[in-house]
């Protein structure tokens, strides 16, 4: 049996997560945005309130969560990318551009994601099946943000490369317990990274 009161507060701690991470994001301290982000998207086990029978009203709330959940990933995916983590993400904006293979934000964040691994003929190749398909199902043209990025991407304008963290953003973000059961952010100083041979 559902427990609402669990779901409620599944719910109250995403919606909390979410909006700490995005404010992080705006700030411009992509690491502490990402890692709450990911926390947020973390919590999700499938479609929101699957197993419920739902009304109008819960109905539209459902929508709403689904719909958030989609901005929250596509948020913390572009925290990914700000903070250089380009290579892990090519696997998921794969999967997630064939699941939703109309949302140009996603189609967007791999090709950029895989322009930055040094694969610049597979970028393209991304923009042009999105191309093909808008034309095809929809009788649209790619927005001008995408063909812009289409653009830089053919031209290898520098402002497509790997942005510099700041030393903010050079910062492990490590969870303390506190009474409530919820974690304390705490920031120390980032390891020096070491080249192997």
């Amino acid at each position: 049996m559902l427990s609402t009161r669990k779901v409620a507060l599944d719910i109250a701690e995403y919606e909390m997560l979410t909006a700490a991470g995005n404010a992080a994001v705006q700030r411009g301290e992509f690491v502490e945005g990402s890692d709450l982000l990911h926390r947020a998207v973390s919590l999700w086990r499938g479609p929101a309130l699957v197993n419920v029978e739902a009304g109008e009203l819960l109905s539209a709330r459902i929508v709403h969560l689904d719909e958030s959940r989609l901005c929250t990933l596509e948020h913390r995916i572009y925290a990914d990318l700000q903070r250089g983590a380009h290579h892990t993400l090519v696997p998921e904006l794969t999967e997630l551009a064939a699941r939703h293979p109309l949302h140009e934000n996603f189609h967007r964040h791999l090709m950029l994601a895989l322009y930055r691994c040094g694969r610049r003929a597979e970028s393209l190749a991304t923009m042009r099946r999105l191309r093909a398909r808008l034309v095809e199902e929809l009788g649209l043209e790619p927005s001008p943000f995408l063909v812009r990025t289409e653009r830089d991407i053919l031209r290898g304008e520098p402002s497509l490369d790997t942005p510099r963290l700041r030393s903010a953003d050079r910062t492990i973000v490590v969870r303390q317990p506190d009474r409530r059961g919820m974690g304390n952010v705490v920031h120390g100083p980032a390891p020096a990274l070491r080249a192997t041979g």
